[in-house]
């Protein structure tokens, strides 16, 4: 079996994608590692799966260059998510992919954005330099171009207080796809990379507005949800997003990615993930309907 190298494992996105791989019982827990900062984060994942051996964990930094020979050392599959809205993401990103050459990786799957060119945002612009560099690197590679995940409202929150927060027009469409579903397409990937090298795949599971999702919960959970409209100021305060943003960078690169959805939206296709997938992607209402079972186990 080959070694899997995850980076960025303790957050959403990596914990999915970890989660899949060891669900499918196709990679045993010694042929996965983590790539993580610190020990604490190493404590959160060994609490969540406390089949991963302590050899599983590789602390370091992408920026610190001695660190990333000893994470890559025998890796020959890279699952890549950067951190968002975070100043050196390029720059981490492409010293990833260098340090990855050098290591002979036989393949990096790198987790982009939906329509990286459209580089008026900041978090597309950045993922845009990675990209770039990736496929100019002369390594095998796949890149996932996700749109907004199914995941990025708080559907809890939203059943809870009959209030859905909007941090952009409520009528302006938009693509999302389940946390869930890009999972398992990073699933097949990872497991056949030759089956999808040099391959950039959009993923998107449905187009919706903020309108569209309010009925599906309301409908769903069997109560009204309003839709609170809410200024890009107050976004953080509100609890509207998920983010943990700190710095002037990643408020300014929000704040400019949340003007553009207000503006325009990115709406996408879902024909590739219906693909990859072997099924219709997950809908909306059909993430609403599975979540609100397991809130109430």
């Amino acid at each position: 079996m080959p070694t899997i190298l995850i980076t960025g494992a303790a957050g959403r996105t990596s914990g999915y994608v970890l989660r899949a791989l060891l669900e499918s019982k196709s990679v045993p827990p010694s042929d996965i590692r983590l790539f993580v900062r610190s020990q604490d984060a190493v404590k959160k994942l060994k609490e969540r799966h406390p089949e991963l051996p302590d050899s599983s964990f590789a602390l370091g930094d992408y920026l610190e260059a001695s660190t990333l020979p000893p994470a890559l050392k025998g890796v020959d599959i890279v699952f890549h998510n950067g951190p968002a809205f975070h100043a050196l993401e390029s720059a981490m990103g492409i010293a990833l992919i260098d340090a990855a050459k050098q290591a002979g990786v036989k393949h990096f799957v790198y987790c982009s954005v939906l329509y990286s060119v459209l580089t008026k945002m900041v978090n597309h612009k950045a993922k845009f330099y990675v990209e770039e560099h990736l496929i100019e690197s002369g390594l095998n590679f796949t890149i996932l171009q996700p749109s907004s995940l199914m995941q990025n409202f708080n559907l809890e929150r939203a059943v809870s207080t009959g209030v859905l927060p909007a941090m952009y027009n409520p009528k302006t469409l938009q693509g999302y796809l389940d946390l869930q579903d890009l999972a398992e397409i990073a699933r097949l990937v990872i497991l056949s990379p030759g089956q999808h090298n040099r391959a950039r795949y959009d993923l998107v599971g449905e187009n919706a507005t903020f309108e569209d999702v309010a009925r599906e919960i309301s409908t769903a959970a069997g109560k009204d949800i309003k839709i609170e409209s809410i200024l890009r100021d107050q976004v953080m305060s509100k609890g509207a997003t998920h983010l943990n943003i700190a710095s002037d960078y990643g408020t300014e690169g929000l704040n400019r990615m949340l003007f553009y959805y207000d503006r325009r939206g990115i709406p996408g296709s879902n024909n590739i993930a219906r693909w990859l997938l072997g099924r219709e992607p997950t809908s909306i209402s059909g993430r609403i309907r599975r979540d609100i079972q397991e809130f109430h186990g």
